[in-house]
């Protein structure tokens, strides 16, 4: 996989999307919506669900070692 297929969504369609975090191509149901563009067509997050999940479960770790002392 090639940097641009890393970081530019070339493969994005009306039915699918490539997650950033992970890099596969999976329909838009596998991402939660991030409000309206200006075309009035939903957007979709960059990361995956299951990728957003993992990563909010890590920041909820991190906090916790953080705030015991």
């Amino acid at each position: 996989m090639s940097l641009t297929d890393m970081f530019v969504a070339t493969h994005d369609t009306d039915t699918h999307r490539v997650c950033g975090p992970c890099g596969q191509l999976k329909p838009v149901e596998e991402f939660y919506k991030d409000g309206k563009g200006k075309d009035g067509k939903p957007r979709y997050r960059r990361d995956c669900k299951g990728c957003y999940k993992v990563a909010r479960m890590h920041e909820a770790e991190m906090k916790k070692r953080r705030n015991v002392k």
